[in-house]
């Protein structure tokens, strides 16, 4: 009964947006023209429905989830058992790599590894460092911090694997921590880089599977951390404030038929190793190939088999980082882009359960709509031209309701949110009080209808890019905070500067109403390059924490998690050095030696080639004369033969 519940709910949310849409589209049509109703009407039309109803769609999906906390239900409808605290079972919490920072890495692996020690879970866990790393410092450094762990009994093991190849990205490299060790667990709990979870969230998930056996994925909603930059503030802030109450609307209406996002949840290691195998898209890159976007096509394949996939929207504990800059902001979404388009192929599958479609479609949208708003307020001068131009002025009117429509469905959320806060005491402190939380409130929507035209720009720019065959290299995510500099800001927003420009001189010159439609929008383009700078900025975002403005209950009181993560960070940072040279590794024999038995024992070894091993030996005779490249360094990690002959070599060199 349930789940007929959640799927008239669901069709009925639906309903109701598609009635929002075309109750607006069906008001403003009749006074876009006064010649009667041209092609460039209906384009204009049939895409303003499009975008109306999926901006109510996400409206209504926070009213749900508004009126259910406002009301204190909570959305999960796990049958709890007390008695499973401590089940008998070893669960595997995966933390994969990519050339991230070690130093971040092993402080997190750190906090939560005291975390679940301290709630004497230390015997039910067990930490994997599943390094896909390319960068041969990186994975020297990850070795390194791997062996300075503190070896006290009572925290739980952590193993440490290096593949030679990062086949698959991280999917992947989950595929293949499930060949090799999966079958010594029944859970595995999969993090990012940059995550944190406290351990009564990690017990709590436990409890959740071992309570439900037909309980396949678990997702937790995972607060971004980000107090740096202006743009990080601004994320963290909206995601506090907003985040519980959507998670809430939509873990209600997901039900059982949830999604993940590829991280911060608890999966059924049976279950995901004989279901969510992947095979490659048919077809040429990048529509086509390896699954990018790996995590939605995973939670489809669950429930194809039978299993539940849920959002735990009530669990809190589980935090992750956010981009600090514009421009990384842009590229990680340029990477999730690519991804999330091959999903327009699997919407149509065999077999894929009906919400797991919607959240095929919703991936799709995320992105597909900025060339759709692009394309409106292209057509829409066309559309409005002659009524423009009308003696009477009869359509001056419209441009004004259709903006003043999409900012009170883009505030609607905002308000909620806000009420809810406001609402409880001990909320409404951690943001700084009623006060403070307007201001930041609004200040936070003000900075998203500016940085709006830029993102829509940039995802126009990777929709077209990615259809035009173009792919993109998924690199490691800058969490440095480091700011912009003007060269960088320029480099990456010169285009959307002319376009703002040449966008702006061509309405004015047609009609000020027009220039005044897309003010909005030129404004943000216009002003892309400074921008840029402001939201990047640490000086400014620590300004506007000293000034208690986008402040959340989190920084009020930090979580222990977070309080554990800085702390190891600065000792971590203190004790070992920036970077260690690689000849200096080359003589350490204790380094040579941990890394060889690391190699053999994970079956990494990959011989080296004869012309690179010839180069690379002739070096060791004089390596003061040069570098090593990167490719020859990795030849020599990967080469048990050709590193013992490097580590001989320089002591002999050495000593000559």
């Amino acid at each position: 009964m349930f789940q007929w519940h959640l799927t008239a709910a669901r069709a009925a949310l639906v309903m109701v947006a598609a009635m929002l849409g075309l109750f607006i589209t069906s008001t403003l049509l009749p006074n876009m023209t006064v010649d009667g109703v041209t092609l460039a009407d209906v384009l204009v039309a049939g895409l303003l429905f499009v975008l109306i109803t999926w901006l109510g769609l996400w409206s209504g999906v926070a009213t749900i989830g508004f009126l259910l906390e406002l009301t204190g239900r909570r959305a999960s409808n796990v049958e709890l058992a007390p008695e499973l605290r401590n089940p008998n079972c070893t669960t595997a919490v995966l933390m994969p790599v990519y050339n991230e920072d070690p130093k971040a890495v092993y402080a997190g692996l750190e906090a939560m590894r005291e975390s679940v020690a301290d709630a004497g879970l230390g015997d039910q866990f067990q930490f994997y460092i599943l390094s896909d790393s390319t960068d041969p410092d990186k994975w020297l450094a990850e070795e390194r911090e791997w062996q300075q762990l503190d070896k006290r009994p009572e925290l739980p093991r952590v193993f440490y694997r290096h593949r030679p190849q990062n086949t698959c990205r991280k999917a992947g490299n989950i595929a293949d921590f499930c060949e090799r060790w999966g079958a010594a667990y029944r859970y595995m709990v999969v993090l990012d880089a940059d995550s944190l979870m406290e351990a009564s969230v990690l017990a709590e998930l436990v409890r959740r599977m071992e309570a439900d056996r037909r309980l396949g994925i678990l997702q937790t909603p995972p607060l971004p951390l980000g107090d740096s930059s202006l743009l990080a503030r601004s994320q963290q802030f909206i995601a506090r404030l907003c985040g519980p109450m959507l998670s809430t609307g939509l873990s209600w209406l997901s039900g059982d038929g949830g999604n993940y996002w590829g991280h911060n949840a608890i999966i059924r290691v049976s279950a995901f190793t004989r279901y969510c195998g992947l095979s490659e898209l048919p077809g040429k890159k990048p529509l086509g190939g390896e699954i990018l976007s790996h995590d939605f096509v995973e939670a489809a394949l669950m429930r194809r088999a039978g299993y539940k996939v849920q959002l735990a929207a009530d669990l809190l504990g589980s935090y992750e980082q956010s981009p600090t800059t514009l421009t990384a902001y842009a590229q990680r979404d340029q990477r999730w882009c690519q991804g999330n388009l091959q999903h327009t192929r699997l919407i149509a599958s065999k077999n894929i359960p009906l919400e797991s479609r919607f959240h095929f479609l919703t991936g799709v949208l995320a992105y597909g709509s900025s060339p759709l708003w692009a394309m409106f307020l292209l057509l829409s001068p066309l559309a409005f031209y002659h009524g423009q131009q009308a003696p009477e002025g009869q359509a001056a009117w419209v441009p004004a309701a259709i903006f003043a429509t999409v900012l009170a469905l883009l505030f609607l959320p905002r308000l909620m949110g806000y009420l809810l806060a406001v609402k409880d005491q001990h909320e409404r402190a951690g943001f700084g009080g009623a006060g403070r939380l307007a201001l930041g409130t609004l200040g936070e929507l003000m900075l998203s209808v500016l940085l709006a035209p830029i993102m829509m720009t940039f995802h126009t720019l990777f929709v077209w890019s990615t259809l035009r065959g173009k792919s993109v290299e998924w690199n490691a995510q800058d969490r440095t905070g480091g700011g912009l500099t003007w060269g960088d800001a320029w480099c990456a927003h010169w285009w959307q500067t002319a376009l703002g420009l040449i966008v702006a001189a061509v309405s004015i010159w047609m009609s000020p109403t027009l220039a005044l439609w897309l003010l909005p929008i030129t404004t943000g383009l216009v002003l892309s390059v400074p921008l840029s700078i402001m939201v990047s900025s640490k000086t400014l975002g620590q300004r506007l924490k000293r000034w208690g403005l986008l402040t959340v209950p989190e920084e009020v009181e930090p979580p222990a998690i977070v309080c554990r993560y800085r702390q190891h960070l600065t000792e971590i940072a203190t004790r070992s050095p920036a970077e260690v040279p690689f000849l200096d590794f080359l003589r350490d024999a204790t380094a040579v030696g941990d890394h060889l038995h690391l190699l053999e024992s994970t079956k990494a070894v990959r011989p080296a080639e004869p012309a690179a091993k010839q180069s690379i030996l002739q070096w060791v005779t004089a390596p003061r004369v040069r570098d090593l490249a990167r490719d020859e360094k990795w030849a020599v990690l990967s080469d048990p033969e050709l590193l013992e002959a490097c580590h001989v070599g320089v002591w002999t060199a050495a000593t000559t």
